[in-house]
């Protein structure tokens, strides 16, 4: 049951054919952990740099602290308790809410790969792989590979939503990235 009409109740209960529960957060969770796998649609990509445009679009002016930023964790895997065996790694589901004129610092991901669905509103992406800033619409999927440092922008009128699913080093070895 919807505890507030418009917003998602994580505690849901999705009823599959009459028979089966599944929680509605394993069924996000799985969801996007098929993204995560690359079983992503090819149509679901991230704005693309424009033909000519390769280069970076940081400069001195790049954001050292986020502005008008709230994250929320959804959930996390341990990793290390999995198959895959990579002890001190959580696989991590949250969300980053951007409030109109906000922005997430400038980051990288070096040692947190991620992927990043847009949820609501849209991003404008600064990134040391195109020159020019790249505008991320409703429902695409902005990869953040090693190579990726970059900040984004909201700068319309109504909060823009991130849903992300990272690799998440509980050492806390991963200095200057946005955790």
């Amino acid at each position: 049951m919807l505890s507030n009409p418009g917003t998602l109740d994580f505690q849901l209960s999705y009823v599959l054919a009459g028979t089966l529960e599944v929680p509605m957060k394993t069924i996000i969770l799985a969801a996007t952990t098929l993204l995560f796998a690359g079983l992503a649609l090819p149509s679901a990509q991230a704005g693309q740099c424009p033909p000519g445009q390769e280069g970076s679009a940081i400069d001195d002016s790049a954001p050292t602290e986020n502005y008008l930023v709230e994250t929320e964790e959804l959930d996390a895997i341990d990793l290390g308790k999995e198959k895959v065996n990579i002890p001190d790694h959580n696989l991590r589901m949250r969300t980053i809410t951007v409030q109109p004129g906000g922005h997430v610092l400038l980051h990288g991901h070096e040692n947190r790969p991620a992927l990043a669905l847009v949820t609501e509103g849209e991003f404008v992406e600064y990134s040391n792989e195109c020159g020019v800033p790249v505008i991320h619409k409703l429902g695409e999927v902005i990869n953040e590979n090693s190579e990726v440092q970059h900040w984004v922008k909201n700068k319309g009128d109504t909060p823009a939503v991130l849903t992300v699913t990272d690799i998440v080093d509980l050492t806390d070895t991963q200095q200057g990235n946005f955790k």
